[in-house]
């Protein structure tokens, strides 16, 4: 008996990737969750202006890591499918953080409400899983 890889559509895939970074309470947790989303070659801008990778990382990691944890809602979305797990995503969130800093007796929060474009492509530097017998997966050429 075989079993085919289903891949979530890119709407699902970028709201998973998106709340693991911002969900992430540990340094670890925020770099595997950044390494899986933004390419190594991504060309990206913030509010119109290019940022390095480096520089788009610190921004999303603030001030370090002091967060309880984070609740993050998606209020719509906008997918544009250009082929096989290709295409164009817009995504608009709410991001509560609850940091482990008290304020009168309470744990303080942060509401960030924004909104991310993202352009998924395949990221041809990376190399092919390697699956056990049974499991198969489609990799374009």
């Amino acid at each position: 008996m075989s079993v085919n890889i289903v891949l979530p559509g890119l709407q699902a895939w970028a709201e998973q990737h998106l709340s693991a970074i911002l969900k992430a309470t540990t340094a670890d947790d925020f770099d595997t969750a950044f390494e899986s989303f933004v390419a190594k070659h991504a060309t990206i801008a913030v509010n119109g202006k290019s940022v390095s990778r480096e520089e788009y990382k610190k921004q999303l990691q603030g001030e370090g890591f002091n967060e309880a944890g984070a609740e993050v809602s998606f209020s719509g979305a906008v997918e544009v499918d250009t082929g096989l797990s290709a295409g164009v995503v817009g995504l608009f969130y709410t991001a509560t953080i609850v940091q482990n800093d008290l304020v009168q007796s309470a744990p303080a929060e942060t509401r960030v409400q924004s909104s991310i474009n993202l352009v998924i492509e395949e990221d041809k530097s990376l190399t092919k899983p390697h699956f056990p017998p049974g499991f198969h997966g489609f990799f374009g050429e």
